[in-house]
């Protein structure tokens, strides 16, 4: 009998309920879409439920609360009413975004810990080629009261670390290994008259929050390992001092979607002091290996890059450009790699943009070769500008390497070349050279066993 019973249970946790929905757009004539460089005028609608890109075109959308998670393969629209509406009314909306019916999907949403549904639909279509839009509408779906069905649960702080302890704040702008004096500190407002085994440092580094909610992220400040030199007599003396690796907001992003070094939302990563009791974490010494190396590794593959984020070209997104060509359409980017390996070729990038109204064009040399001749379009309002991409591997005979890049703008005083970056992996000795570096060999990634890492001078 209870089988029974538990059964039937279960199934009370999945039970749909029908819900319909009725949407009216309001078209409101025409509105004219800016950039700093081209503008399109579109058939209009109330504001809080626009949306316009050159991929999918005009979108009507809605989004409203709700108790439950939606069935997003349950939605199907009905009662559905149109106007037609002339080419020329269309403007200049591109005519292969609007679909020959209508196009709509039903999301779950989650935010803040409410549950939200999301609607869109395409609100015009080519009919045969009667162009018509739609004025009202009814959704039908079914939402489930099995919350867990479709919607990740949210992660809960029940009781951060900011909740404890004294807490003082600074920042860094590049990654690499700090030194944190009792001076420093001081200028903080951190009382060091206490036992320096009691300080931590936080933080969580410079690197991009993932795109996707779903993806796995601290939701709280993670305590980083430090190196305290001159703890152990349990005063915070003159002489001593704190040592811990920080992550900057730049450097080589190798990440899917991630076309970028520089992260496109901060210039600088926070961290944090906290004195609070208990120890702090340490960074502790690692068992050197006992096994004889399989691979002894004497050079390193240093990535080096330009990119300046000052321009983004249509206001919208996480692209951004550096570099302007207009005035001065001819710019040299030098980079210096010491003890470099001549006999293996070079990694190489280039990534540009031109905008004019007018055919351009862009020719990069790498130490007087030329290796790469972007031909931009001219640009009628779609898209807003043209890219240029060079990848691939180049040889290089010194260790400095001179890229000059030229920008022809076809006789158009107007039109404007951009860089996005410029990057280069070489191969290097692996020799000291006075500073900090970081240094990886891409080819330990493919070899099994013990490596020895060999570092002279």
């Amino acid at each position: 009998m209870k089988k029974y019973i538990l059964f039937l249970f279960a199934l009370s946790q999945t039970i749909a309920f029908s819900q319909q929905k009725r949407f009216q757009i309001k078209w409101d004539g025409t509105q004219i879409l800016k950039t700093s460089s081209s503008s399109i005028e579109v058939p209009t609608f109330d504001k809080a439920h626009f949306s316009f890109d050159y991929t999918k075109g005009l979108t009507y959308f809605s989004e409203w609360t709700s108790n439950m998670v939606v069935n997003e393969n349950s939605v199907s629209i009905s009662a559905i009413n149109y106007a037609t509406i002339s080419k020329s009314e269309l403007k200049t909306l591109p005519l292969n975004t609007i679909p020959n019916a209508p196009k709509f999907k039903l999301r779950n949403s989650q935010a803040r810990s409410q549950q939200y549904t999301y609607f869109e639909i395409s609100p015009i279509i080519n009919d045969n080629g009667v162009y018509k839009k739609i004025t009202s509408f009814t959704i039908n779906y079914t939402e489930s009261s099995n919350r867990s069905a479709n919607v990740r649960q949210n992660q809960a702080i029940f009781n951060s670390v900011l909740n404890t302890g004294s807490w003082y704040r600074f920042y860094i702008d590049k990654s690499g290994v700090f030194k944190l004096t009792k001076d420093f500190l001081n200028q903080l407002g951190v009382n060091t008259n206490v036992n320096p085994r009691t300080i931590k440092v936080y933080g969580n580094g410079g690197a991009m929050l993932p795109f996707e909610n779903s993806a796995d992220y601290p939701i709280d400040l993670a305590e980083n390992a430090i190196r305290f030199v001159g703890e152990e007599d349990g005063v915070f003396n003159d002489q001593d001092y704190i040592l811990f690796y920080g992550e900057g907001p730049m450097g080589d992003i190798d990440k899917p979607l991630i076309n970028t070094n520089i992260n496109p939302y901060t210039d600088i990563s926070y961290y944090y002091i906290n004195i609070s009791s208990g120890n702090g974490k340490r960074i502790q010494t690692m068992a050197q290996p006992t096994e004889a190396p399989t691979l002894n590794i004497d050079t390193f593959h240093d990535y080096q890059f330009h990119e300046i984020d000052e321009f983004n070209l249509v206001r919208v997104g996480r692209r951004w450009f550096g570099d302007r060509f207009n005035i001065e359409n001819e710019q040299d980017f030098t980079f210096e790699f010491p003890n470099l390996v001549t006999s293996e070729p070079a990694a190489v990038k280039v990534y540009a943009a031109g905008v004019s109204a007018s055919a351009t064009s862009m020719q990069v040399k790498l130490n007087g070769n030329q290796i790469a001749n972007f031909n931009f379009p001219p640009v009628d309002g779609s898209p807003y500008a043209y890219g240029g991409v060079y990848q691939g591997s180049q040889t290089l005979g010194s260790p400095q390497v001179t890229f000059n890049v030229t920008y022809n703008n076809g006789g158009n005083p107007s039109s404007q070349g951009y860089i996005d970056y410029i990057s280069v992996e070489a191969l290097r000795q692996l020799t000291f050279e006075g500073s900090q570096f970081i240094f990886k060999n891409n080819e330990v990634a493919t070899v099994g066993g013990t490596v020895e890492y060999s570092l002279s001078n």
